[in-house]
């Protein structure tokens, strides 16, 4: 392309002035000074040198093109009358590999293979190398885990990465259940069975644990009976004497008049099939013991390597002292912890678990309640009830709870009951029942039916007791037949079941009571209606066993009567009436959820699944994250909780960590850490408020992290 000033002579050299801003002396345009329109007046546009030769020769004397393509497009100025250079051509065809000019022999753009390897790894960016200021990256590296496409295969970390998607070589992740299925048992699980699709879900049963427990108060002793046999299965001392607690004696007689025995009486099962037992030790400090349902739960506390717990090691039904193994006292590792409740002489009475699991015990004397960790037994609230005179206050003698978040207490004789919400500690107020008629007020046991109304045996009133929280209204229910009803529970079917003691007891003007021979008598009705009445223990047909304080329901539909004067427990079929006895240990006296069967079926219908992952084999185990697959439809929950050890051993005897209700879970945020220790064990708890749904888990995830490698 030619410059301005070559241009410029080139004018001159043809005689055609070009003005002077070309820096030259040359003659004035003649047309200017004649009158002939410049370009600046003769009405052409300034940017007229765009429209082709025939502006360029009328206003800068001449084409002003060269028809050089590598030198640009020339084009006239209109203000100076002068030719001005074109701009160089782009080149760039976009390609980084190429190097881009225009050919002046070809007068045309070239571009020619600019071979380059500026990280020095043998492989230039032309030739594949997706970054050539990395040598570590091109299509001859191997692909390794740091985020990064090393092969250039536009793929980062593929088939290097850990299971747990990420870098860590120790990183690894388990998921549940493996090629056999999730194949619940009586050992590993309660109320869940394999669906179709092969996922967990909460079987029409839900938990079962087949166990009562029953309180012989005499001696300070518990009877688990297994209720498909009726045979003893374990006895244990109701408290265990660790130096933690200031429990009586073991074995030592109760006494009610003074100092003596610890006076076990009510006990409460939890979803896991472990027993928290009430002893009123009176004139004492009361306690409150847990014994282990599972022998996966208990401690081995000598670390002889076997759990050394009460069996009946001759198969005869019964639990002999003579016969060594069966009876171990305080050497039981089953018998997980006493703790004290309240202060002496508070007498712990009556004791339920609400659905978080957390036990509630009524202290009698003390007018208050306690809320204790299932765990540990650490008091977690403490409830001070209302006076009821100026004298006392309400003075709880049994509990039930309700799947409504309430737990509920009654006291003796007086008809009278009042509710506690289980997660605030809020009191409701008292409600207290009479029989129409007669306006007799009376109360012994309590429980609480399918549509969470609560019932109280009428004791001194012959009959019974239903009270609607939500209507805030009495029923009651005449029982003329009946004599003294004292224990109540109720099953899945709206009926209501009662045991009755005695055909009658009289409070004498001058203190102490007169009553009737013992009986053992079950007393059936419809628990909406009232009517349906049966009663299974008549004078010309009575029912084995004397003193029945206590009525029980096992998962199979049987009645069970706890009989305190016969020393017995009688299994009652409620269809056919037939009925068998059972010894159990002296003088029992319970009357509370001893099956757990109130708990699993109206308080928290629900099953569980455990299993154990084992983690690193050696070095420390990081449990890092659980995550699950499950339907979960309104009203039911899915809850996960942990624990580990280093032996497989010793999980039996670890603190339960959890539970885990978000997914996925976080192990190391609360309620963790889980301890860093190779076996983690697994307890997945499926949860239904409402008995025609059920959650599902397909499958869980574990993930752990060996940094050891």
């Amino acid at each position: 392309m030619r410059n301005g000033w070559v241009a410029g002579l080139a004018l001159l050299a043809v005689g055609v002035g070009c003005g002077t801003r070309s820096g030259l002396a040359v003659p004035r345009d003649p047309a200017a000074d004649s009158g002939v329109p410049t370009a600046r007046d003769s009405g052409v546009p300034e940017d007229a040198g765009d429209a082709g030769d025939g502006v360029d020769a009328a206003i800068c004397g001449g084409p002003c093109t060269d028809e050089v393509f590598c030198n640009g497009e020339e084009r006239c100025d209109p203000e100076t009358a002068s030719c001005l250079p074109g701009e160089a051509p782009d080149c760039d065809d976009g390609d980084e590999c190429t190097i881009d000019a225009c050919d002046p022999d070809a007068d045309e753009c070239a571009h020619r293979p600019e071979p380059r390897d500026e990280d020095g790894d043998g492989v230039g960016a032309c030739e594949g190398d997706c970054d050539d200021g990395d040598p570590l990256v091109s299509p001859s590296r191997a692909e390794v885990c740091d985020d990064v496409d090393n092969d250039c295969d536009a793929s980062v970390d593929e088939g290097v990465r850990s299971p747990c998607d990420d870098c860590r070589p120790g990183c690894n992740r388990v998921v549940l259940p493996g090629v056999g299925g999730w194949s619940p048992t009586g050992m590993n699980s309660g109320g869940v069975e394999e669906a179709p699709d092969g996922s967990l879900q909460l079987s029409s049963t839900r938990t079962e644990t087949y166990f009562a427990w029953i309180a012989n108060h005499l001696f300070g002793t518990i009877t688990k009976l297994d209720t498909r046999t009726g045979t003893q299965s374990a006895e244990y001392d109701s408290a265990l004497l660790d130096g933690t607690n200031a429990a009586r004696p073991p074995g030592e007689r109760c006494r009610t008049d003074a100092a003596g025995g610890n006076c076990p009486s009510r006990t409460a099962v939890d979803l896991r099939g472990a027993v928290y037992v009430a002893n009123r030790a009176f004139f004492n400090q009361g306690t409150v013991t847990k014994i282990a349902g599972f022998p996966s739960d208990c401690v081995d506390r000598n670390g002889n390597g076997v759990i050394d717990t009460s069996q009946d090691i001759d198969g005869d039904g019964i639990i002999e002292r003579s016969v060594p193994g069966e009876f171990l006292g305080q050497m039981d590792e089953c018998i997980l912890w006493t703790v004290n409740v309240g202060s002496r002489n508070d007498v712990p009475r009556a004791i339920a678990i609400d659905a978080a699991g957390t036990v509630w015990v009524g202290l009698h004397d003390a007018s208050s309640v306690v809320q204790l960790d299932p765990n540990t037994g650490a008091v977690l609230r403490t409830v001070p009830l209302p006076r009821t005179s100026p004298f006392s206050g309400f003075r709880p003698y049994g509990a039930a709870a309700d799947s409504v978040g309430n737990v509920w207490f009654v006291e003796s004789a007086s008809g009278s009951i009042i509710n506690v919400d289980a997660s605030t500690g809020a009191l409701g107020s008292i409600q207290t029942a009479s029989m129409r008629g007669t306006d007799c007020s009376s109360s012994y046991g309590i429980a609480v039916d399918s549509r969470d109304r609560i019932w109280v045996a009428g004791f001194l009133c012959e009959g019974a007791f239903r009270f609607d929280p939500v209507a805030a209204r009495w029923f009651d229910v005449a029982l003329p037949d009946s004599g003294v009803t004292r224990g109540i529970a109720a099953d899945a079917m709206g009926r209501i079941y009662l045991a009755s003691s005695h055909t009658y007891i009289r409070f004498l003007p001058g203190g102490g009571f007169d009553t009737s021979p013992p009986i053992s008598r079950l007393t059936i009705f419809d628990a909406d209606t009232g009517r349906g009445l049966r009663v299974i223990g008549t004078p010309s047909a009575p029912l084995p066993g004397l003193g029945s304080t206590g009525v029980g329901l096992d998962s199979s539909g049987m009645v069970w009567l706890v009989n305190q004067d016969s020393s017995t427990a009688t299994r009652v079929d409620p269809t056919t009436g037939a009925a068998r006895d059972f010894p159990t240990g002296e003088s029992p006296y319970t009357y509370s959820d001893f099956t757990g069967f109130a708990l699993r079926t109206f308080t928290a219908p629900n099953g569980f699944f455990r299993t154990t992952v084992a983690g690193c084999p050696f070095g420390p185990t990081e449990w890092e994250r659980l995550d699950w697959d499950a339907s979960v439809p309104r009203g039911t929950r899915v809850e996960v909780r942990v624990r580990s050890a280093d032996r497989e051993l010793d999980l039996g005897s670890a603190t339960w960590i959890g539970p885990f209700t978000a997914r996925p879970t976080e192990l190391a945020l609360p309620p963790g850490p889980v301890p860093q220790r190779r076996f983690m064990e697994l307890e997945i708890s499926l949860i239904s408020d409402d008995e025609t749904s059920t959650p599902s888990i397909r499958d869980i995830t574990v993930q752990f992290n060996c940094p050891a490698g």
